[in-house]
């Protein structure tokens, strides 16, 4: 038998390059825990008081744990919008990173068929600004072409919102903030962001303010509370009523704003039909009784008749929703991707119940049991306080996905530090060597980050996760330095291991 050293190596030149091996091993060991003790020193450092702080930090070529960070006794924490990135994950891995979503207009006879793909994009403002169209001019392109595919008026619009349930708006959310835009509610036809934006102007001579709904239309009614001042600030805010398409404007208007005010809708699939009948008849194609709005019902053919003709397909490649996800942090569109999972897997109506068990599959699939049991998906977007997850698990789960299939697509919908999205103005004072792409989160009392760190000359990739949950009264900026500093060490870390 032959002799053994303590490398497990044999004589002569095996022994040599067994024990450089085993040099090198000991050498990433020693440098894996220095970073350890360098993030357990920022974490020390950063006055946090009694906030619990995980932090992970994986190499994504070897699989190695370099930072493995947990609050005593407990690893499992709020990730807020960090989930989003197990959320667009799984649906890149369910439903494949060239997946497109598609929403039908379908003619047939008097009747308008709108086939609902569950696309958050659909009409989305964001979108359309960045493609220099109106709401009016995208929905005028839709009536366009139905007046094309159809032989005379239009009777009827059915709205085919079923391939998602119409529970609409998450238990877990909070009741007094259902108006504002992040707390959208999740249709199988979205339109709009499923927003309502109203432009204010003070009124002449300090009269009513005057008020500019997109989209627009005698449906819609603004009830404006508001004041016209001469002095102070304008500050404004719309208060929804009972009625699906009645609104209060309530605060002062001093000059003009910029942006849009914008308020949640009660029905976002009926606010598109009765601007799409609206537009249809101002095109001449309604009929003398005008033209109704309804829901499909469940008796009505999911497939369409003989007569039926698809006037347009209005698609969306996977990849527009990740980037509007990750990049911005669009709670829609996590929603609308989580409720598309449950779909394409059960092939029922998607829910918020059926998304995360296959979100959970996913990480059983990719990370094993025991991982997977410890992660609470209670939504997509990560906008309710129920859901749980540890900072390694998220960290190992990012590796998974950057080698995956598309992974480098998946790396990319993450927002670019110092330059996009949520994190346009973080990392201004750093000087970072590698590139940085990540993902913010933010609740009350909860500030994360989490992402990829990548070495441009060598290659190297670290994936890296840092979860601060019960953040003191006025410690937010403190909590979002700490973020910074972990990963100014990991990417000096990067930058010295680049050889090695």
């Amino acid at each position: 038998m032959r002799e053994q050293d303590a490398c497990g190596a044999g004589r002569g030149r095996g022994r040599k390059l067994a024990a450089l091996a085993c040099v090198l091993l000991m050498a990433s060991v020693a440098m894996a825990q220095s970073l350890e003790r360098r993030v357990q020193g920022a974490i020390t450092s950063a006055r946090l008081g009694n906030a619990k702080v995980g932090v992970s930090v994986i190499d994504v070529q070897s699989g190695q744990m370099l930072v493995d960070i947990a609050p005593p006794g407990e690893d499992a924490l709020i990730p807020a919008s960090n989930m989003k990135l197990i959320t667009t994950g799984a649906a890149m891995l369910v439903l494949g990173k060239d997946h497109e979503l598609q929403t039908r207009v379908v003619v047939d006879q008097d009747r308008v068929i709108i086939r609902g793909a569950g696309d958050p994009a659909f009409g989305d403002p964001h979108l359309l600004e960045t493609m220099r169209t109106s709401v009016e001019q995208f929905t005028d392109r839709l009536v366009e072409s139905v007046k094309k595919s159809s032989g005379g008026s239009i009777r009827e619009v059915v709205l085919d919102d079923r391939i998602f349930d119409r529970d609409l708006v998450h238990a877990d959310w909070p009741v007094n903030q259902l108006n504002r835009a992040y707390c959208a509610p999740v249709s199988g036809l979205n339109f709009h962001a499923n927003v309502l934006s109203v432009y204010v102007s003070p009124g002449k001579g300090g009269g009513e303010p005057v008020v500019r709904t997109e989209p627009s239309g005698s449906w819609l009614t603004v009830r404006r509370l508001a004041r016209t001042v001469k002095e102070g600030n304008t500050e404004v805010w719309l208060e929804r009523e009972k009625e699906p398409f009645a609104f209060k404007l309530h605060g002062t208007v001093r000059t003009a704003v910029v942006e849009p005010v914008q308020v949640t809708v009660h029905d976002p699939a009926m606010m598109f039909g009765r601007y799409l009948a609206d537009r249809l008849t101002r095109a001449g194609l309604g009929s003398t009784q005008g033209v109704s709005v309804r829901l499909a019902n469940p008796e009505d053919p999911v497939s369409d008749g003989p007569e039926a003709r698809t006037a347009v397909v209005v698609r969306t490649n996977l990849s527009v929703l990740l980037e509007r996800c990750n990049v911005d942090s669009d709670n829609l569109y996590a929603e609308a991707l989580l409720k598309l999972c449950g779909h394409r897997v059960t092939g029922q109506p998607g829910t918020w119940g059926s998304g995360a068990a296959v979100v959970r599959m996913q990480l059983k699939d990719k990370l094993g049991a025991d991982a997977a049991a410890r992660v609470v998906v209670a939504d997509g977007s990560g906008l309710s306080r129920n859901n749980r997850v540890s900072a390694s698990t998220l960290a190992r789960w990012l590796r998974t996905l950057s080698v995956s299939p598309g992974g480098e697509h998946f790396v990319k919908s993450l927002a670019l530090a110092g330059e996009e999205g949520t994190l346009r103005r973080r990392f201004r004072g750093s000087k970072l060597v590698s590139e940085v792409r990540a993902k913010s989160g933010y609740i009350r009392q909860v500030r994360t980050l989490s992402g990829y760190v990548t070495h441009a000359e060598s290659g190297r990739q670290l994936a890296f996760s840092v979860l601060v949950n019960e953040v003191p009264a006025g410690a937010d900026a403190r909590a979002k330095e700490l973020h910074e500093n972990i990963v100014e060490l990991v990417d000096a870390h990067l930058a010295g291991a680049k050889g090695k």
